[in-house]
């Protein structure tokens, strides 16, 4: 993949994984040094429900596994096993979405860097009592950013 993205009217330009490489195996290795001691495992994380929201359930809808408006459960396994399947298709030609194979890896990588087992089952939302996540989530971090400051 080779193109342009544009976010907060900054244009990349992004190139990917050759086709007939190793995506799988070459975007987890290059996560994993992005990622490697900036995540601190939570080991009650295994023994807790965990939910998720936003890019997590975002990308479960494009794999088809939960339905996009009630939400539904993925296993931390069930990531993996998705980022390998697409990642593959990297191989074999130009993918619909190119930065699936990137999210996935991503996701799959940073939930057991946070020390989730792959059995561990997420419970994916796009609403709490019908109030949508993903800006609350947003208010949160810039909250705290503002607790930061002298």
């Amino acid at each position: 993949f080779s193109g342009t993205w544009e976010h907060a009217d900054i244009i990349y330009t992004v190139k990917g994984q050759e086709a007939g490489g190793p995506a799988y195996e070459a975007c987890r290795s290059i996560v994993e040094k992005v990622l490697f001691r900036k995540v601190m495992k939570a080991s009650e994380a295994a023994d807790v429900d965990f939910y998720a929201f936003s890019y997590y359930y975002d990308r479960a809808v494009d794999l088809g596994v939960i339905d996009e408006k009630r939400g539904g459960t993925i296993r931390v396994s069930d990531y993996v096993q998705a980022a390998q399947t697409v990642c593959s298709r990297v191989t074999r030609g130009p993918l619909q979405s190119p930065f699936l194979c990137l999210d996935l890896v991503y996701i799959s990588v940073l939930l057991q860097e946070l020390g989730l087992p792959p059995h561990k089952q997420l419970k994916l939302a796009r609403t709490i009592n019908q109030v949508e996540t993903s800006w609350a989530l947003g208010a949160t971090f810039h909250y705290m950013e503002t607790l930061k400051r002298p």
